[in-house]
């Protein structure tokens, strides 16, 4: 063979060589890799992004797992950003994630940083946003170096607040402590406090000498017998009468059948004063009836010629009785002698 034909050949083999081995870094740190793998896109709305841009890494527990799709957009009300990330296809996103705006390191790159709220009971997460899944996801704030920027500006702003009312405070102190020194601890005050203390000192002193001296303290002190004595009477005199009470007992458990054999009779008499009220008024009703009506008691009653004849013929019939009753109130006519009569004699008559 050639040797020159066989040199060519080795440099055209280490050239392909070469050439295959530079291919294969830009598709291992290019990501070139990435253009052909099927993902799914999420958008995301953060209050402020610094950093971030287009294609930016996002992480999911410390693993690349996509990127971001273009850079972030301005909310028309200037409230925050929006943008999308691309998520690879075969990487899913839980349902319970907070996405976070990081760095790469104290002063690397911006990055989209995914962290999953594990449950409490350590089950497994099933709940995933899924492929088509179109609302704005709400992403927290900052948690990087700038996050720590914006809360340590926020921090100072509300310390120099207060500061401010702190000052104001202060000058308020001292403008009472000022009138507490020209007002209530002046030289007139503290005089007239003295003159007070001095007044009441005399007024205790009085109290001592007359309400509280020995004959007083005596007079209390009977007073105070008096009423212990009072006590233990009052007490001797309450066991006595619970010990009274303890004997009635029985007694007032004897008198209750007859209380209730009391209460029979006088129901009964309740009773029989009803019947004797309802008779009275029956009678009265039939005296009223016979004043008052067509019958013959009512005639007896109201007729006193009635009333005589009525009586003039219970007269009669007890002088006579009934087979030889006769009525003498009108005399009858004497009869004819017949012939018959005349003729029998004096024997015959």
């Amino acid at each position: 063979m050639n040797p020159n034909r066989k040199t060519e050949l080795l440099v055209g083999l280490f050239l392909l060589v070469g050439l295959f081995m530079v291919g294969a870094l830009i598709l291992q740190f290019g990501r070139v890799n990435e253009m052909f793998t099927d993902s799914y896109t999420l958008k995301l709305a953060f209050p402020n992004a610094p950093g971030i841009k287009k294609g930016s890494p996002v992480y999911l527990g410390g693993s690349r797992i996509g990127k971001v799709k273009d850079k972030p957009l301005l909310e028309p009300d200037s409230s925050g950003v929006t943008l999308e990330i691309e998520i690879f296809g075969d990487k899913r996103v839980p349902k319970s994630s907070s996405f976070l705006v990081g760095t790469n390191g104290l002063m690397g790159d911006a990055l989209i940083d995914i962290k999953i709220d594990l449950k409490d009971d350590g089950s497994d997460i099933t709940d995933f946003y899924p492929f088509d899944y179109s609302e704005i996801i709400q992403g927290a704030r900052d948690g990087g170096l700038g996050g720590l920027q914006d809360t340590a500006a926020s921090a100072a702003k509300k310390v120099d607040v207060v500061l401010d009312d702190v000052k104001l405070a202060l000058v308020d102190v001292r403008t009472a402590m000022k009138k507490v020194n020209e007002g209530a601890l002046s030289d007139e005050v503290i005089g007239n406090f003295k003159q007070s203390m001095e007044h009441l000192n005399k007024t205790m002193t009085r109290v001592d000498d007359k309400v509280l001296g020995e004959e007083n303290a005596a007079n209390l002190k009977a007073a105070i017998s008096d009423i212990k004595d009072a006590a233990a009477s009052f007490k001797k005199t309450a066991t006595n009468l619970e010990t009274t009470t303890a004997k009635l007992g029985p007694m007032f458990d004897k008198l209750d059948p007859a209380i209730a054999k009391a209460d029979k009779v006088m129901t009964s008499a309740d009773e029989a004063l009803t019947s004797v009220k309802k008779g009275v008024d029956d009678f009265a009703a039939i005296a009223r009836t016979m004043r008052s009506g067509n019958g013959l008691m009512a005639a007896l009653l109201n007729d006193p010629e009635l009333k005589s004849e009525f009586k003039s013929l219970i007269g009669n019939l007890k002088e006579r009785g009934i087979l030889r009753y006769k009525d003498l109130s009108t005399p009858a006519p004497a009869p004819a002698p017949s012939s018959s009569d005349a003729r029998r004699g004096l024997f015959n008559r």
